[in-house]
């Protein structure tokens, strides 16, 4: 009897690790080929199908760059059905290469799936004033944003900036208090009338010392006077490549997992501070280190721990101030850790503020 009931017991397990669901797409990758900057924007579906045995609902969709907005199927995907991604990617004033990461986070397994697409936009001939269009000083500038979107900390990789000067004086550029993981090279440093300069800026992901998504303001000085506020923002998402892994890194690779992906926080008085408890633990066979776990909301504030064992579990702490905060609310968080198939999870927060 008691063998039974062990046996009945298991096969439930069994049953309830495969009543999940999977999206499985068609392709995670696509390459728009040569594109033209007059076509305004490069759109591309990516298809899936629930292979999994119960419904699939996808959460949210990320992109490390406003550049790339996505649509999705926002109805339960039941099982055997299809849904879509529907990717749009702005190439109005990007001219050179697209390589963009997108992240569909959902309740199938894996929890995340990176969509990928390239290409090359080729750009339209235009006058200076429309392909330098932001003014800094005397000088006109292509771009004042530099965005890296992913880098593995062992790259160095480098993005140009393009400074046009349309006179009648001459110009200089420089750089002062630049953090330690970036270097900037201009050339040249001076830039005579009608003349051009780039603006060379290299990223020592490393350096950094930092996870997921990052930011740096680099101050620049113009003709030498250091009393303007010049500055060029620099963005990237710094991500583990878990392709360098071992068989046996991989097959003893920390499991990550949450108790639970929304925090219903229910009804809550203007003013008020609440606080509340999320359980994470680790499965698997080594280590879990928590790299990251912080809210794009500055009314939120996330405390985690380190790092957590094998086979052990500990509490995250989210701090929600609802001060200045009316009607319903949705914050999020992310996660990042060492599991190579959960590096990045998703918490969300909802309330509504009376």
């Amino acid at each position: 009897m008691k063998k039974s009931v062990i046996s009945i017991a298991a096969l439930f397990m069994e049953l309830s690790v495969m009543a999940q669901p999977v999206a499985g797409f068609e392709n995670t990758a696509h390459d728009f080929g040569k594109v033209n900057e007059s076509e305004g924007s490069a759109n591309h579906n990516f298809a899936f199908k629930n292979t999994g045995t119960s419904p699939l609902i996808i959460r949210d969709v990320t992109t490390t760059c406003g550049c790339t907005t996505p649509e999705w199927t926002k109805q339960p995907v039941a099982p055997g059905a299809s849904g879509f991604i529907k990717v749009s990617y702005d190439v109005k004033g990007r001219p050179g290469v697209i390589d963009k990461t997108i992240t569909v986070h959902s309740n199938g397994k894996p929890a995340t799936v990176d969509l990928h697409i390239t290409g090359e936009v080729i750009p339209t001939d235009r006058s200076p004033a429309e392909a330098y269009r932001f003014r800094m000083g005397n000088l006109q500038l292509d771009n004042l944003h530099i965005a890296y979107d992913r880098i593995y900390p062992y790259e160095k990789p480098t993005l140009t900036v393009t400074a046009y000067n349309p006179g009648p004086e001459t110009a200089s550029i420089s750089f002062v208090d630049l953090p330690p993981h970036i270097s900037v090279n201009v050339t040249p440093s001076r830039i005579g009338k009608d003349e051009k300069a780039s603006i060379k800026v290299t990223y020592n992901a490393a350096g950094k010392k930092e996870w997921g998504f990052v930011n740096d303001r680099l101050k620049m000085i113009l003709n030498g006077d250091k009393s303007k506020d010049y500055t060029l923002m620099v963005t990237a998402t710094i991500e583990e490549d878990f392709s360098r892994w071992t068989d046996s890194q991989l097959q003893n690779a920390p499991v990550a997992a949450l108790d639970q992906t929304v925090v219903e926080a229910g009804k809550i008085r203007q003013g008020e501070k609440k606080e509340y408890r999320v359980k994470i633990s680790n499965s698997g066979k080594s280590k879990l280190l928590i790299r990251k776990a912080e809210s794009t909301s500055r009314q939120v504030e996330v405390a985690a721990p380190k790092e957590i064992a094998a086979g052990a579990s500990a509490e995250l702490t989210i701090r929600y101030d609802s001060s200045e905060q009316s009607g319903e609310q949705n914050k999020t968080i992310f996660i990042i850790t060492n599991d190579p198939k959960n590096s990045q999870m998703t918490l969300r927060l909802k309330a509504e503020v009376i």
